[in-house]
């Protein structure tokens, strides 16, 4: 393989470029091969990388066999037949999320890159995000207590997708970050939502998950609203905490604030228990931040190197597409509520 890795992308559009500058600043790749249909977009990435190859055609990446990893960085819908052309032509493949468009096509990448001991990593980017990581650390060290609660707002004016409607767009993202806090086994999806600006494309939806030990989250999602939302609250026993993504700094905030029910041991008649609110200070813990796209990026190219297994494989993207499915089917079905089987 060389001492860097030799890198393709296929899809220079909204998200391309943001991959293709971090790898061409990473020190272990290099960015040889650049595909997109659009001809003003490849002369984009050519006038910034004039080394670059560029293509209308990305199988002339995959007939490249200097081409060690590819990065697919196209409409969710394409994910799986270019995804698995590269698996095939044994390529490394970084899939921006979500990993495909149906659990069968997720195992389908999955095997094949098993099969050809081929690393398969999808882009849920807030699994390498500072503040992301130690709110997991938080809840690993049980400092909020059990948790009860949690509640995803990703809300702005767009932008607006033709291909997914807002589930499939949004959603990926606080799936991905829900099942990396809850280490617990979703029971049954609930979704509803509208179409206002295009037929059969929802640009809001809301989704309620009940998972095992009786933990519930739910979701607020729209491409329609007057502000960029992106907040998380976890609520706990003991502590709660916010984590405000808009926010330039002081993204997390502890609250030392809980709910409880007190067993009542005075014999008072009236009641056999009572509730206390307990409402302390807040604290804003002081986080390093790093980029994570670069923290991703690297960490994909290092597991080519090291031959190490992605934290974000093809099992991880598998997971958030069996609980985009279900949420689509309630979405279809009216609002039936979804076993997760």
């Amino acid at each position: 393989m060389g001492n860097l890795v030799r890198v393709g992308i296929i899809g220079y559009g909204y998200w391309g470029p943001n991959i293709a500058r971090v790898i061409n600043e990473s020190s272990d790749a290099s960015l040889v091969y650049c595909a997109d249909l659009n001809s003003k977009a490849l002369q984009d990435i050519k006038r910034l990388y004039k080394h670059i190859k560029i293509t209308n055609n990305y199988l002339d990446i995959l007939h490249d066999s200097s081409i060690d990893a590819i990065f697919v960085v196209t409409p969710t819908r394409t994910h799986f037949n270019i995804a698995k052309n590269c698996l095939l032509a044994k390529k490394h493949v970084f899939i921006e999320k979500p990993l495909a468009y149906s659990s069968n096509e997720c195992r389908e990448l999955i095997k094949i890159a098993n099969g050809n001991n081929l690393k398969l990593m999808v882009g849920h980017v807030f699994h390498f995000n500072s503040s992301v990581i130690y709110i997991k650390n938080l809840l690993l060290k049980r400092a909020l207590g059990k948790i009860r609660h949690l509640h995803f707002q990703r809300r702005s004016l767009g932008p607006i997708r033709k291909d997914v409607n807002v589930l499939w767009d949004l959603a990926p993202h606080d799936f991905s970050m829900l099942l990396y806090f809850v280490n617990e086994k979703p029971l049954t999806v609930v979704a509803s939502g509208e179409c206002y600006l295009q037929k059969n494309i929802e640009d809001i939806v809301n989704v309620s998950i009940k998972f095992e030990n009786n933990i519930f989250a739910n979701l607020i999602l729209s491409w329609i609203d007057p502000i960029k939302i992106r907040e998380i609250t976890i609520v706990g026993a003991k502590k709660m905490v916010l984590f405000d993504d808009v926010q330039i700094s002081g993204k997390v905030k502890i609250f030392d604030k809980n709910a409880n029910v007190i067993k009542n041991t005075r014999g008072i008649t009236f009641a056999e228990f009572q509730i206390a609110l307990h409402s302390g200070g807040t604290r804003i813990p002081g986080i390093v931040d790093k980029e994570p796209l670069k923290e991703e990026v690297n960490h994909f190219i290092s597991c080519i190197i090291e031959n190490k297994n992605p934290i974000t494989d093809g099992k991880s993207g598998l997971k958030v597409i069996r609980l985009l499915e279900a949420a689509q089917e309630s979405l279809h079905k009216h609002s039936r509520v979804i076993k997760i089987t």
